[in-house]
């Protein structure tokens, strides 16, 4: 099975804030940046599966492919109160606390990155056990960022010195009679 993970474009949203899993418009470049995507994708996919989201939903509805299935598994990051706050603002004891163990901290009425791992790898499991030949999921820099984790062995404490930029794809090549997972970046 190939698997393309596949970020959203770029959301219409001021550089340096924490927006998650908050419901945003993409930038007005979207078709652009849309071109440039298609360039390293197939050009059919037996399913498309997107976060719910719509600067996910808008580009996967562009994806060809058999069916669509929104799964809100594959949401970003839940923030919670932090949710459209600047980064910048982030200063209190609660927030200082939850970088240096933003694993098992969660931050206030959003989750820890554990809580997000379990729904994500509940998700990446199930796709697993399907029959596709080519799936698209079009999804978040988080959720690539767990997946990536996972299938390299790396610890969660390090999956943020995976770069993706918005568009970023990662193809993941599964043999389910070996169950091994290769992955390399388009």
């Amino acid at each position: 099975m190939i698997i393309d993970l596949i970020r959203h474009t770029t959301p219409n949203v001021a550089k340096g804030i924490c927006y998650g899993q908050t419901d945003l418009e993409l930038a007005s470049n979207y078709e652009n940046e849309f071109k440039e995507i298609t360039l390293k994708t197939h050009s059919h996919y037996d399913v498309v599966i997107t976060s719910p989201l719509q600067r996910c939903l808008k580009l996967a509805l562009s994806l060809p492919g058999d069916f669509l299935l929104q799964e809100p598994r594959i949401k970003e990051y839940n923030f919670g109160d932090w949710e459209m706050l600047p980064w910048s603002e982030l200063n209190s004891e609660q927030a200082l606390r939850w970088m240096q163990d933003f694993t098992t901290q969660s931050t206030p009425n959003g989750e820890s990155m554990q809580e997000m791992q379990t729904r994500v790898m509940n998700f990446w499991e199930e796709l697993l056990l399907n029959n596709h030949k080519k799936v698209a999921v079009v999804t978040h820099s988080g959720v690539q960022r767990l997946l990536h984790s996972h299938i390299m062995g790396a610890p969660l404490e390090r999956m943020f010195r995976l770069e993706l930029d918005f568009g970023a794809i990662i193809r993941i090549n599964y043999d389910k009679e070996n169950s091994l997972a290769t992955l390399r970046h388009l």
